[in-house]
């Protein structure tokens, strides 16, 4: 059953502070890769189990390259590095998951044009090459980890953008052959994010799409239902789900390309009647990430721009102050949020395509 959203917009104000802030600073030391390398976005955990965050970065998008994992000295920086794998790889993401539940991190790495990837954690940080997944010929952008069919292993659903979307069950042991399409076999989809938004015990996906197609919620356990979100002006490049409000319920936040990002706001339905803008119309966002960036309880906005200065949007209760960091000059593909010093602030991790990977430290005290 398609459903059309009637979306009923409220301007959110954002307070026209763009000067630089001294929230988050940069460090010479305090980079990833090199410039040449054509980053598209990074993930985080503890690979090495000594306590801190280490991050491997995706490389390539249509080039081959070798994807990366560096790891923190405990501080914050990251000088000690490894390849993942024997092969340079068309890369865009690289999710950290535990897909066989063994209680350590694997990887699952997103191709373009050449088949995705899985590496299994051997238990002591190392990352074998295990199997293929998808078609060589898909063009995937993004992947979604999330248990689909409530069997307590995670699954993958996988955005091709132009050629048929696909989610890929997990045999138990941590191996993706079962497969279902979903969607059109021509959505031009960048990203996927998932929640329970009709709260019926199954968890559906959300779709960024491209190219003047609608963004879509797809609805679990079948996926075969949908609604429309947002309107098909919106060239959608990130998409994530949060309880924006705190109302208990998760939201869709949308970062765009040409015109504003959104926030629209869920009920217990599954609808999203209310949406929230942020940013300008003329912004080139690639990429978001949602949390707590001033330790105040409520949830804040980061942005990786195209060309322009990147952003976070610090939420004041009926306001998002908004505050420019970084240079203009990069291509920032992606964003992401983690406590790399062990301060207990997230600091920001701003992934470049062509320049080199930059983290911007917290200087919020305790």
């Amino acid at each position: 059953m398609l459903s059309n959203l009637r979306i009923i917009t409220f301007i959110l104000f954002v307070s026209a502070s763009y000067s630089q802030s001294n929230l988050f600073k940069s460090h010479p030391y305090a980079t990833l890769g090199t410039s040449e390398a054509l980053t598209a976005s990074a993930s985080f955990g503890d690979i090495d189990g000594d306590g801190d965050l280490d991050i491997i970065v995706a490389n390539g998008r249509h080039w081959s390259e070798y994807n990366e994992i560096f790891y923190n000295d405990g501080k914050g920086f990251f000088r000690r590095s490894k390849q993942l794998g024997s092969e340079r790889n068309t890369t865009y993401q690289v999710p950290l998951a535990d897909i066989d539940n063994d209680g350590d991190l694997d990887i699952i790495v997103a191709n373009d044009r050449i088949e995705n990837q899985i590496f299994k954690n051997d238990g002591k940080g190392n990352f074998i090459f295990d199997h293929y997944f998808g078609k060589k010929e898909s063009n995937t952008r993004g992947l979604c980890i999330v248990d689909l069919n409530n069997d307590g292993y995670l699954d993958i659903a996988v955005a091709n953008r132009k050629s048929q979307n696909y989610i890929y069950f997990n045999d138990t042991k941590g191996f993706f052959s079962d497969k279902k399409p979903f969607g059109d076999h021509d959505e031009a989809t960048i990203k996927i994010a998932s929640s329970d938004f009709n709260q019926d015990g199954y968890n559906d996906l959300v779709l960024a799409n491209r190219n003047g197609q609608q963004n879509r919620i797809y609805y679990g356990p079948d996926f075969k239902n949908f609604s429309l979100l947002g309107n098909d002006n919106h060239e959608t490049r990130g998409i994530s789900t949060y309880d924006m409000n705190s109302d208990g319920i998760n939201d869709i936040i949308t970062v765009n390309i040409g015109a504003k990002n959104n926030i629209f706001f869920g009920d217990r339905n599954g609808n999203f009647s209310t949406s929230q803008s942020f940013g300008k119309s003329n912004d080139a966002t690639m990429a978001l990430a949602i949390g707590d960036l001033d330790n105040d309880g409520d949830l804040d906005i980061v942005v990786a721009n195209n060309g322009q200065k990147n952003q976070y949007y610090i939420n004041e209760g009926n306001n998002y102050r908004a505050y420019q960091f970084g240079q203009a000059s990069s291509v920032s593909y992606g964003v992401t949020l983690g406590d790399f010093t062990n301060n207990g602030f997230l600091d920001i991790l701003i992934s470049n395509s062509g320049s080199r990977n930059i983290i911007f430290f917290n200087q919020s005290k305790r």
